[in-house]
């Protein structure tokens, strides 16, 4: 019983570790944790203009992002590492919520938003267990949202803004994991920082594509 309710094992070194090394102290990787200001500023932003629920949650997924990264790159912790993830499935899922709701409106706000919650736990729980999965995963699931926005053809300017600087910043991190753009040394701005900082303008690019889209296909927002 003792074993169950040790969860000192949260507070182990995470198990995916980037270019930086790390320092001791209180940030462990001061460079990958300045960087997620850019998430967190877009999805503020989001929340304070947003007028529908679903794109509520797109800014609050893109501020938990934002806040989850920061403390995963600060502790360098399992448990950071996790909340990291949950991060990542909590925004790519809002956007195959807003997905579906541009297509059938009349599904009730409460219902998709629990629905995305519940799948955003399960995938990170599946990520926690086996970290091979996590990235294969997400992978799959930009994919799938991206083949929709071309089924529905709904990839308007900003959904191609938002593709085209998300495959960028996903470009840097591979970089950087795969020490090809790599200076340990360097607790500035490192690749993965730039994955960082290009995704809080993926985060914008893909609110104003849904506002933009759901306006022209559904209604303005007052209306619904």
């Amino acid at each position: 019983m003792e074993s169950l309710m040790d969860l000192s094992w949260l507070f182990e070194p995470a198990r995916m570790q980037f270019c930086e090394e790390t320092l001791p102290g209180l940030i462990k990787h001061p460079a990958d944790t300045w960087t997620n200001i850019s998430p967190f500023i877009a999805g503020l932003a989001t929340l304070v203009v947003a007028k529908r629920p679903l794109e509520r949650l797109l800014g609050a997924s893109a501020l938990w992002t934002g806040l989850a990264s920061a403390y995963f790159h600060a502790s360098n912790t399992i448990l950071g590492e996790t909340l990291d993830l949950s991060g990542m499935f909590f925004f790519i899922l809002s956007i195959a919520a807003l997905q579906q709701y541009r297509a059938t409106p009349w599904i009730g706000n409460a219902t998709v938003i629990w629905l995305v919650v519940f799948a955003a736990i399960a995938l990170t729980v599946l990520s926690t267990i086996s970290t091979v999965l996590a990235s294969p995963m997400f992978a799959a699931l930009v994919v799938l949202v991206i083949i929709r926005g071309i089924y529905d053809r709904k990839l308007g300017p900003w959904a191609w803004a938002m593709v085209w600087s998300f495959v960028v910043a996903w470009a840097f991190w591979w970089l950087d994991f795969l020490g090809i753009l790599c200076v340990p040394g360097n607790h500035i701005l490192t690749g993965h920082g730039v994955w960082h900082l290009l995704n809080g303008f993926v985060f914008w690019f893909t609110f104003l594509h849904f506002r933009e889209s759901v306006d022209r296909h559904v209604g303005p927002a007052e209306g619904v």
